[in-house]
């Protein structure tokens, strides 16, 4: 009888973790979501409530205001996706100026981890063909002014996100026009 006991205890918590980890599991992925729609809708203050305070959190904090003022919309989202490390991505497809003035659409790849209902830590990676790249070339070669002024440390502890946005697009927009 007592080992029945024990094998049953062992079944019985064994259940447990796992409803318990898929639970948390489902709680990660709703604050991936979550951390999305504040960023896409452009809430700087409901996305710093979800991040906890950082190095990470000033950089999605600093890459939101850049993607507001180049009026990223989104085009295509799918649902975040948690690999075997427990780290959730997530893929968003989005339009914004840079794409409509150089002709191509970027999928952003947010990678995410959540301790305590809190995103920990954050990265994101965009799929921005090697025109982009050429742009960054022509503005250190012919508006070094921008890399100096508004994007002064861009995506590295700027403090101007929106005005180097807005001075890459108007830079992307003198590229394409040629010399």
């Amino acid at each position: 009888m007592n080992t029945i006991f024990r094998l049953f205890l062992l079944l019985f918590l064994a259940i447990v973790c796992v409803a318990t980890s898929h639970s948390s599991l489902e709680d990660d992925l709703r604050i991936a979501e979550k951390l999305l729609d504040e960023f896409y809708e452009f809430n700087p203050a409901g996305l710093k409530a979800l991040l906890i305070p950082g190095e990470d959190a000033a950089q999605v904090l600093y890459y939101q205001a850049w993607a507001e003022a180049a009026h990223y919309r989104v085009k295509q989202r799918n649902a975040c996706v948690i690999d075997k490390r427990q780290t959730i991505h997530c893929a968003i497809t989005v339009t914004d100026d840079f794409g409509l003035t150089m002709g191509y659409e970027a999928t952003d790849t947010f990678s995410l981890k959540v301790v305590g209902n809190k995103i920990s830590a954050v990265s994101f990676e965009g799929d921005d063909p090697p025109i982009f790249e050429a742009l960054f070339e022509w503005i250190s070669q012919n508006r070094a002014g921008v890399l100096k002024g508004p994007c002064k440390d861009l995506f590295d502890g700027g403090k101007t996100p929106a005005a180097c946005s807005t001075a890459v697009v108007a830079a992307a927009k003198a590229f394409m026009a040629g010399p």
